[in-house]
């Protein structure tokens, strides 16, 4: 969804003293980042290693739910269920962006 954003975006960022020291006062100051804002890159691979776990977890999550699917006693709690394992896969499925090898051969 919002990393779309990212796809072809600058990541070539100098990571000089002055910019780590502006960027954790941001940090501190408990400013909002945002996905295109300009960050450490080993701030943005833990952000998208902990929303990958994050997903999993809710993909994990509708497992168990959809066991009882099929043992449900009426139509409304079979609806009921199925409405949460949907609500469970939606909150895990998100769009992170190719890697850059795979981009040339997207475009061909």
């Amino acid at each position: 969804m919002y990393s779309q954003g990212l796809i072809g975006a600058k990541t070539d960022i100098t990571e000089d003293e002055a910019f780590l020291a502006a960027f954790q006062a941001r940090v501190d100051a408990e400013e909002k980042i945002e996905p295109n804002d300009p960050m450490p890159e080993g701030y943005r691979k833990t952000l998208v290693r902990q929303i990958g776990q994050h997903a999993h977890s809710e993909i994990v999550g509708m497992l168990p739910e959809g066991n009882w699917i099929t043992r449900a006693p009426s139509l409304r709690r079979k609806a009921a269920l199925l409405a949460k394992v949907q609500d469970e896969g939606g909150h895990g499925s998100i769009s992170i962006p190719p890697p850059k090898r795979w981009a040339s051969r997207a475009r061909k």
